[in-house]
């Protein structure tokens, strides 16, 4: 269910941005009608495993991503019919606006962030240094499970994804810090919510395991409490230098290891062509 303010109204507008997004592909456009005024139990319909195991629910898919079509089709039924969406820079200044008919202005908005923030290698990569991109998103955990997910895409099957991020405010929001502090085993965890009521924030979780069952995932986070280190499903390091050594060791010398500093705002890919963006 939609707000019901919204689907009455005679106009229906929304106001956004466009990033790489972790499952719809990329944010603004029909999220901010889908999530964006859901109620829960819609919410949680939208985040259950049956979208987010598919391969195509990732960072930068758009055409084939089951939940980008889902959205469209909510926020079609729902009426929306003209956006304003921008694209930041680094420095969060409007780099580009994006308005008009919905689904056109989205995927004009969507190829210029491809545009200005690919980065592509030749092929994968046996590890990759990730952050949250600093302030705001590392602030927590559950968000900077984020710049995991986006390194994932250039590290090979079984490489090492090492993650930086402060944490300062720790794991996050109570029922992901719950789940966190409850989930010794990633492949357990995705057996139990797998047929089951979704609860809110498991579904960062998910991806998290999602990755840790690929690759092996290492993390540098000083302020997440030691509580929460045991369920962390990698090798977890109390300094930076440490991770860095350890990871030299893994790769051996002369390896490239890519550093992401930009985390999950960088597009960031490896051999395999793009597709253009179809606009659903």
């Amino acid at each position: 269910a939609i707000e019901r303010a919204y689907v009455e109204a005679e106009v229906h507008i929304t106001l956004g941005f466009i990033e790489q997004h972790l499952m719809a592909g990329f944010s603004g456009g029909r999220k901010l009608v889908a999530p964006g005024l859901a109620w829960q139990e819609t919410i949680k319909r939208l985040h259950s495993p049956h979208f987010m195991r598919d391969p195509r629910a990732v960072e930068g898919s758009v055409e084939e991503n089951p939940l980008h079509q889902e959205l469209l089709e909510i926020a079609g039924m729902a009426g929306h019919d003209f956006i304003v969406d921008v694209v930041m820079t680094e420095g969060r200044r409007i780099a580009g606006v994006f308005a008009g008919e919905p689904r056109e202005a989205h995927r004009q908005g969507v190829e210029f962030v491809r545009e200005k923030t690919t980065a592509r290698l030749p092929g994968r990569v046996r590890a990759a240094v990730t952050t949250a991109a600093g302030y705001p998103l590392d602030l927590t955990f559950y968000q900077a499970v984020k710049g995991i997910t986006a390194a994932a895409h250039i590290v090979e099957p079984g490489g090492i994804i090492l993650l930086l991020a402060a944490c300062d405010e720790g794991a996050g929001a109570a029922e992901f810090s719950r789940l966190l502090k409850q989930s010794p085993d990633a492949g357990k965890f995705l057996s139990e919510i797998a047929d089951i009521p979704v609860t809110v924030d498991q579904w960062q979780l998910e991806k998290l395991a999602l990755a840790c069952r690929t690759h092996r995932v290492w993390f540098y986070t000083p302020g997440l409490p030691q509580e929460y280190h045991a369920n962390l499903w990698g090798r977890i390091f109390a300094t930076a230098p440490e991770a860095f050594e350890a990871l030299a060791a893994e790769v051996g010398e002369g390896a490239a290891v890519p550093l992401i500093p930009e985390g999950p705002y960088v597009f960031a890919r490896a051999g395999e062509e793009l597709t253009p963006v179809a606009a659903g």
